[in-house]
């Protein structure tokens, strides 16, 4: 896959879903990627969140997105980077992230906190690749 069209992939995949690492151990959810640009993948979520407290002790990532349409697999690994970057929060809030408007209104800006992924290994998987795994590193 070239770059654009890992971008591409991820802005229409509705959920990824981002291992994390707390001590030693791995750590799992489903986080939407409400922000794709020629940057990189942004992320959103609580400052005193759990995420966000593995991230600020140890930012390597690795995000899942499947297409079960397409029967492709996509896993990016890398560094994620904290940016404070107001203007996109607020982006980020009044058009994919209303419901968090309530928490914003209530603690402030400060309660919510931004990463992004600029730069990652990316691998893909699919049914016809079976034993085979395609893997390529972007600067986004």
């Amino acid at each position: 896959m070239k770059r654009n069209e890992v971008l591409e992939f991820v802005a229409t995949c509705d959920t990824s879903f981002m291992a994390t690492i707390e001590n030693g151990e791995p750590r799992v959810r489903a986080m939407d990627t409400p922000h794709v640009d020629e940057n990189g993948l942004t992320f959103c979520t609580g400052s005193t969140k759990d995420v966000c407290i593995q991230l600020m002790a140890d930012p390597m990532v690795e995000l899942c997105y499947w297409n079960g349409e397409k029967g492709l697999q996509l896993r990016i690994r890398g560094r994620m980077e904290r940016l404070s970057d107001l203007d996109l929060l607020k982006h980020i809030v009044e058009t994919r992230f209303t419901f968090l408007q309530p928490v914003v209104d209530r603690f402030g800006w400060e309660a919510l906190a931004l990463f992004r992924l600029s730069r990652g290994e990316v691998r893909t998987w699919s049914p016809e690749n079976i034993g085979r795994v395609v893997s390529e590193v972007f600067e986004f």
